[in-house]
């Protein structure tokens, strides 16, 4: 990887798969979609809604949806939760 100059994207990844790994995210992980992760990855960096749809080019009404969506899924009642969720499973 470092000759590819990779070692970011590689962590990344890694994360990722962390993430996914049932057995570590209790299941719930594995049913969100790749945007979901990236929302759920800025949202762990501390970004707002507005800030998060100026960066992946949505509306803040997608960013708020997915968000829900995020919320939902993993079980978790706020941002702050899934902010320390994304921060465990190494998404920042």
């Amino acid at each position: 990887m470092r000759a590819l100059r990779a070692e970011r994207e590689a962590e990344g990844a890694a994360a990722l798969l962390r993430a996914l790994d049932p057995a570590d995210a209790g299941g719930a992980a594995t049913a969100l979609t790749r945007r979901e992760f990236e929302v759920l990855r800025l949202v762990a960096q501390g970004l707002s809604n507005p800030a998060i749809a100026e960066r992946l080019v949505l509306s803040e009404h997608t960013v708020h949806r997915h968000l829900a969506n995020i919320l939902s899924k993993l079980g978790l009642p706020s941002r702050a939760a899934a902010s320390a969720w994304g921060a465990r499973h190494g998404l920042v």
